[in-house]
């Protein structure tokens, strides 16, 4: 989990290294929010929160303002892949789409850094202390699009691509570069609302300076049950 401090630290400062691949691809899940009509990823309704500002549309990364999924950002790396896939079940406001699953968006990763020694100073929550790297992703083309105009993933498609069982944060797909070249001139061809993407995640990002609920000494009220 990303604190507020660090959630406003500069990309610039961050020693980025250059990223040759092959165009092959690798697909993740995330959790779309329930009250947008567009697949933005999941927004949390209050700070603290487990909710992880992944992927990170606003600034082309991935891995670097949360620690999670340390292993699959470093086989994406260590394989050479060039493009992040992001899919989700649509869970927004619109009936006809709800409940299936897309691919929405992705990044053609350019660069990575070596993140560990950030995620562990500023990170209360972080899965890279035993790992001898932490990469995060930067991409210079990140596309999203609009839930009408997604990849549509069916049963029937996961299986080819070799995918079985239930897709779940810990999930991922490796692509070839046939197949993933297959999804991102799709999405190419539809209209990139990546702005819209990011003015609706501001819109419904909550106030890191309201009251949380924990007093000075950290003792907060009892959570909510689900």
């Amino acid at each position: 989990m990303a604190t507020g401090s660090f959630m406003g630290r500069s990309l610039d400062g961050v020693l980025w290294q250059d990223y040759r691949a092959s165009n092959t691809g690798m697909a993740i899940y995330y959790g779309s929010d329930p009250i947008s009509e567009l697949p933005i990823r999941e927004i949390p309704e209050r700070y603290p929160s487990e909710i992880e500002p992944e992927p990170n549309y606003e600034t082309g990364t991935l891995g670097y303002y949360s620690c999670a999924r340390t292993k699959i950002r470093s086989t994406f790396v260590k394989s050479r892949i060039r493009f992040m896939l992001f899919i989700t079940k649509y869970a927004g406001t619109i009936d006809d789409y709800r409940d299936k699953y897309f691919v929405t968006g992705y990044y053609r990763v350019t660069k990575t850094a070596d993140v560990k020694r950030a995620h562990i100073r500023f990170l209360s929550d972080y899965s890279c202390l035993d790992e001898k790297v932490c990469y995060a992703l930067r991409t210079e083309e990140c596309r999203f699009v609009a839930i009408e105009d997604a990849f549509p993933v069916t049963p029937q498609l996961l299986k080819d691509w070799g995918f079985s069982g239930r897709l779940t944060r810990q999930s991922r797909i490796l692509m070839t570069e046939e197949q993933t070249k297959a999804v991102v001139d799709y999405l190419r061809d539809k209209p990139d609302i990546l702005d819209k993407y990011i003015e609706e995640t501001t819109r419904l990002l909550p106030n890191p300076d309201e009251d949380d609920g924990y007093d000075e000494d950290g003792e907060g009220e009892e959570a909510d049950e689900e």
